[in-house]
């Protein structure tokens, strides 16, 4: 999987792009919805916890202890996709048996701490870039407690996943807590499960062990180690009883991840300049709404008003717009830039004069 950098509508705007994502999912959904699945039926339920992914030891199925690790970024991390190759000397498949660029070895050295040798020991095969989990500065370079979550609506269980998941993956995670919700009787044989993710946090990749053995992108950004699968299957699989209908209190949690909004900085520069045109103020009305005849169910009304660049108050919990209803003498708000029945368009007329004009549709 690689990250797409415009959306379908970028033609246009990043809204249309919105727009048209979410209907294809929605269209979708009601495909499966009138499609010949079983209806839903049964408890509904939930479960989340903390779980620090750095240094997680737990026990595998035959019996071995084996432990996560810190976040480390592989070489074939920078090496891309197949659909999105990196740049410079970075290729996919770089293990441990391929002598890196002595340049890259000096470089990493300076962006993030050197590995220490648990550290490169723990994550073998992995040839570490980066070191994430030990560079903290401005913020915390990974994340390491990441959110565990899970939905039931009935027979219908959602794995909220902190991560990208391989389709091998996804499939071993589905099948091995899809069997302990019927082993332990939480759910019958018609018990459905799906993966959903990443959510909550961002914990980049989840790879099968024979995935990460290879090395490729996927592999290289399974951050926690070759264990990472079977951490999250393991972890997942001891919350199972609490989604069983007679279930009570909450499961033990690790710390939640520490608070990093106080720390934030921006690298965009302030507005320069603003003004409005000559004989106008800000907020003038450029071209009114049509008042001439009646507007009907389809229509759009649109408006222009003289504006200014809106990183000048960006409105947070607020609306750069608002469509408001003569109700009994008094105007009532209908519609705000939340509602997807409203555009607000903001060009800039001269980057001279600093003039600009805001469109405004709905």
């Amino acid at each position: 999987m690689s990250i797409s950098i415009r959306g379908p509508g970028f033609r246009t705007s990043d809204f249309e792009s919105n727009r048209l994502i979410g209907q294809a999912q929605f269209l979708g959904a009601q495909t499966v919805m009138n499609g010949p699945l079983s209806p839903v039926h049964g408890t509904v339920k939930s479960v989340h916890v903390y779980m620090a992914m750095a240094n997680h030891s737990f026990t595998l199925p035959n019996g071995t202890t084996v432990s996560t690790c810190p976040a480390a970024m592989g070489f074939a991390f920078a090496g891309g996709t197949t659909d999105g190759p990196g740049a410079f000397d970075f290729v996919q498949g770089d293990n441990s048996s391929t002598p890196q660029n002595p340049f890259w070895e000096i470089v990493k050295g300076a962006v993030t701490p050197f590995p220490s040798p648990a550290q490169i020991a723990c994550q073998d095969p992995k040839p570490i870039l980066l070191n994430t989990g030990f560079a903290h500065t401005p913020y915390e370079w990974a994340p390491n407690s990441v959110d565990i979550q899970m939905l039931r609506v009935g027979n219908f269980v959602m794995l909220i996943m902190p991560g990208e998941l391989t389709t091998m993956a996804g499939r071993r995670i589905r099948e091995a807590i899809r069997a302990k919700l019927i082993s332990t009787g939480v759910l019958g044989a018609d018990a459905y499960v799906v993966v959903a993710g990443p959510a909550n946090v961002y914990a980049h990749y989840v790879t099968t062990r024979e995935e990460y053995g290879v090395q490729r992108y996927e592999g290289a950004s399974t951050i926690f180690g070759q264990f990472t699968l079977e951490a999250y299957i393991d972890k997942y699989s001891s919350l199972v009883p609490f989604l069983a209908d007679n279930s009570t209190g909450t499961p033990a949690s690790d710390p939640p991840p520490p608070e990093q909004t106080s720390k934030a900085i921006s690298l965009q520069t302030g507005v320069v300049f603003d003004a409005s045109p000559i004989g106008k103020k800000f907020g003038a009305v450029l071209t009114d709404v049509n008042t001439n005849a009646p507007y009907h169910a389809g229509d759009t009304v649109f408006a222009q008003f003289v504006g200014a660049n809106p990183r000048n108050n960006l409105r947070l919990e607020g609306t750069f717009l608002t469509v408001d209803q003569l109700v009994s003498g008094q105007w009532k708000t209908v519609r705000t830039d939340s509602h997807p029945s409203t555009i607000y368009s903001w060009t800039r007329v001269s980057t001279i004069l600093g003039t600009s004009n805001v469109n405004i549709s709905w």
